[in-house]
């Protein structure tokens, strides 16, 4: 008898106590975004072996932590400048102060820890839902957490209240409809911001009752994935997003379908590492049937050796199935019926916008110009054709060659009368090819848009030099881009049949910009002195460099899902390249000297 009562208690306890050490048991099982990030020191052996990880045991490493020290530091005396304008009361500082000192520790908590992030759309009208952030195993001392949100109240003059909810004290901003919530739940931070209020929400999250997110299918998929070691996992249910906004009217119910998100059901990621490669697979869940946006990267498969002869020092490019006929009515239907919903007065003049376009233009823009496009797009980036971005070149594959050059031709021309610009088209032929500059006559237009057809490609770029070198590699008088051994091994790992492919290659954009970044900390010592911005603390090109390698994507699709796998050194959002990886890395290298 003793025996069954201790079972039944270990078996009445045991889902409370998972429930306190997993921070996902707190999570309702309709949050349709979720997101996890482990921090670094969870993976740190993994990360290690990594070109990014051997990048930041070097030099690289000790300025970003500098970088970071200093940033600390700003946060840390943040109350300098409200102590200048008088805008915070001497009893008020002390406390701020301290907050302002636990702010400064939130990033290195970040890391250690990692972070959740879960999002419930209950309703749209009235709106009702539900963000939640926690911070794992970081309950104990929440203070950075919760000292960086008290900062942001006491800066802004609100008043932060306390209230009790069972044996827990809670911290709430009311802030009119919305409630910003904030306690420690045994082992774990939590931060909400929603509609309902403190005590709802904690009853509701601490009540032990209900589906939890660990019961959550997509939550399941996520969990038993063991291809690569991850880090950061995520998840969007769209079919549940799509429904709750389809309950809103009729009007935005056909709207979802027309776009044909009623097809797509969701989006998993991963990303982690693999020997010295981050890793990351996105797989969307498209099983059909694929309309309106989902149909515009629709397309029959090709391989690496489709790919156009690009050159030999490029160091970014993608290629694609992409339809525009496809897009353009799937975006204009949309247009039509948000401002048919917004401003139904206006939609007779939306209607009537295309055909004040063709009228302008001199063609039909979608039957000859779109019409005449292909369903597959290209673009490479080459510093021998042009510095920083200016080595970018598209191509388009053609349907039907004669009538794009004839609709282009006027569509340009049109464009240059709207303009009351002078547009001149001159026509050139180079290696038996037919070759068109549009020279604008404009004071600053310092441009030579270029392009032309040939072996069913349209090849734009800004100057003449880029499409020539296209020509020459299309004949084979001139050599072509070809992938390293390593490279070679990594498409080789890859899927062969591919909807879209791309490769970028961090090293010459990174040598670019810090070569020019001494110079630039020099001229920000020499305009203004007081920054003392430390030039010698910037690292050597080739100790940044050394590690990487270039970074490759492809998306294959098997007719139910669309999988994109990568493999990288040093990934980047939305794979950036050229002048925007500049802008990002010269914007973070100077980021200190605000502080």
């Amino acid at each position: 008898m003793r025996y069954r009562l201790v079972l039944s208690l270990l078996v009445f306890l045991l889902p409370a106590a998972a429930r306190a050490e997993e921070p996902e048991q707190l999570l309702p099982a309709g949050a349709q975004v979720y997101l996890r990030w482990d921090g670094v020191e969870a993976h740190r052996p993994a990360y290690e072996k990594t070109a990014i990880g051997k990048m930041m045991k070097g030099d690289t490493g000790d300025f970003v932590a500098k970088t970071f020290a200093q940033i600390q530091e700003g946060l840390g005396s943040v109350l300098t400048v409200e102590q200048l304008l008088g805008g915070v009361p001497p009893e008020k500082l002390q406390k701020l102060q301290a907050d302002a000192n636990e702010a400064a520790k939130l990033l290195p908590l970040l890391g250690k820890n990692g972070f959740l992030i879960a999002i419930e759309v209950r309703g749209l009208e009235p709106p009702e839902g539900q963000i939640t952030i926690i911070l794992p195993d970081a309950g104990e001392k929440p203070t950075p957490l919760f000292g960086a949100l008290t900062l942001v109240a006491g800066l802004n003059k609100v008043e932060v209240k306390e209230v009790k909810v069972g044996d827990r004290t809670v911290s709430t901003l009311p802030l009119g409809p919305v409630h910003l919530t904030w306690w420690a739940e045994g082992k774990h931070a939590v931060v909400t911001f929603g509609t309902d209020d403190a005590e709802k929400v904690v009853k509701t999250m601490t009540a032990g009752n209900g589906a939890r997110l660990t019961a959550n299918p997509l939550y399941k998929r996520m969990k038993g994935f063991n291809q690569f070691e991850t880090s950061a996992r995520a998840f969007v249910d769209v079919e549940s997003l799509v429904k709750v906004a389809s309950k809103r009217n009729k009007e935005t119910a056909q709207l979802l379908d027309d776009l044909g998100l009623n097809g797509l059901k969701a989006l998993v990621f991963y990303s982690g590492f693999d020997g010295d490669a981050e890793r990351g697979l996105v797989e969307w869940d498209v099983p059909g049937p694929r309309k309106g946006l989902l149909s515009v990267f629709d397309g029959k498969p090709f391989t690496l050796a489709d790919v156009p002869p690009l050159p030999p020092d490029v160091i970014s490019w993608s290629m694609m199935n992409f339809d525009p006929g496809t897009f353009y009515d799937a975006s204009y239907k949309a247009i039509e019926a948000v401002v048919g919903m917004i401003e139904p007065m206006a939609l007779p003049e939306v209607k009537e916008f295309p055909k004040k376009v063709n009228e302008a233009l001199g063609i039909d823009l979608r039957r000859d110009l779109i019409g005449s496009l292909g369903n597959q797009v290209m673009f490479y980036n080459s510093p021998s054709e042009g510095p920083l971005n200016f080595g970018q070149t598209m191509m388009v594959k053609v349907k039907d060659a004669k009538k794009l050059q004839e609709s282009l031709e006027a569509a340009i021309k049109a464009l240059g009368k709207l303009g009351a610009t002078q547009v001149q088209i001159k026509k050139h032929t180079y290696k038996d090819v037919e070759v068109r500059e549009v020279h604008v006559k404009q004071p600053g237009f310092i441009f030579v848009p270029t392009y032309a057809i040939h072996k069913d490609w349209l090849v734009v770029s800004l100057f003449p030099q880029s499409v020539h070198g296209y020509i020459s590699r299309a004949k084979g008088e001139m050599a072509a881009w070809k992938p390293d051994p390593r490279i070679e091994k990594t498409f080789a790992a890859l899927p062969k049949e591919v909807t879209s492919i791309s490769y970028s290659d961090p090293r010459p954009g990174l040598n670019q910009l810090l070569s020019i970044a001494p110079l630039i900390g020099g001229a920000i010592n020499s305009f203004s002195p007081e920054t003392n911005f430390d030039v010698g603390s910037l690292p050597n090109a080739q100790e940044v460099t050394r590690h990487l390698f270039p970074n490759v994507s492809v998306t294959s699709d098997d007719g139910k899902t669309l999988r994109q796998e990568t493999r990288a050194s040093l990934a980047l959002p939305l794979d950036v390249t050229g002048i925007d990886l500049y802008a990002l890395f010269i914007a973070f290298s100077f980021a200190r000297i605000g502080f």
